[in-house]
Parts: C-alpha cells; structure tokens; sequence
C-alpha cells in the first residue's frame, strides 16, 4: 500500500511539474518596450538627400537643404526695420508622416516683432514653399519630427 501510495505521488508530481501541460496562451511573449522619443532611425529628407547612404550625412544634408531653402525665401523679401537689428529667431518646424512641413511656432523677441512686423508671414510663406519631404523613420514606420531652426538676424 505505501509503495502504490508513493509512486502515485511520483506520477503525480511529474505530471503536475510537466510543462507539456502549460497553457500557452498564458505565456508573455517579451517586447521590446523602451522607445527613444527622442531619436529617428532615418531623418526626414529632401530628395537631394535620399540617394545619401550614411546616416549622419543625411542628417547634415536635411539641415544644410533646409537652411538653404528658409534662407532663399527670406532673400526673396526686404525686412528693412528703423533700428539695426541683432537677434535670433528659433523656429519649430515639423515634418508629418505624409511628408508635409508646417510651422509649430517662432520664438522671436518683442523688439525685433516690433521692428520687423511682417516676419511671421514672411516665415510662414517660406515654410510653405518648401518641397514635399520623405518622413522620418522609427522602426519601420513614418513618424512625425520637430526640429528647431535657428535664424540669425543681423544689420
């Protein structure tokens, strides 16, 4: 009796410890959680940058192309102002997932506002003139971008 008594508690211990018995739908598959907001895999890009294989010189190029284009567009106008003018705007510009630029916002002093009124419009036009761009790319998927542009006013 006790022999019978023991194996029937060794079969049931292996039984019961056996993983084959598991239930599969309750195991977590581990994810990858941790995600850098503040990091792209790819930059957004003007199409003179896409063919550019390194990372970091499509950064350089993205920046170079979207200074060269804000500044182009702002040549383009007379900013004359009453007093000489010395400062630095930062303009917030993001890049949808389709491609398409907007102005989030222009940091500019109250003076220089009010030495150079029409700025903002000026700004606001240049930034619609600039071409449709390939998004940024965080694993695999388009995503939204915000960068900040400095522009330096000088008389």
């Amino acid at each position: 009796m006790f022999k019978q008594f023991l194996i029937l508690l060794i079969c049931t211990q292996i039984i019961v410890s056996c993983s084959f018995f598991e239930d599969k739908s309750k195991q977590v598959q581990k994810v990858d959680t941790i995600v850098d907001f503040n990091t792209v895999d790819a930059f957004p890009l003007f199409p003179d940058c896409k063919d550019i294989p390194s990372r970091e010189k499509q950064q350089i190029c993205f920046q170079v192309e979207m200074a060269e284009h804000i500044y182009a567009a702002l040549k383009e106008h007379s900013l004359n102002a009453k007093e000489s003018v010395n400062d630095t705007v930062f303009v917030s510009i993001k890049v949808d997932v389709n491609g398409k630029i907007s102005l989030s916002t222009i940091k500019i002093s109250e003076k220089t506002q009010s030495l150079l009124p029409q700025f903002d419009s000026i700004l606001s036009l240049s930034v619609k003139k600039l071409p449709a761009l390939k998004p940024a790319i965080k694993r695999n998927m388009p995503v939204t971008t915000e960068f900040t542009l400095p522009i330096i006013l000088t008389n």
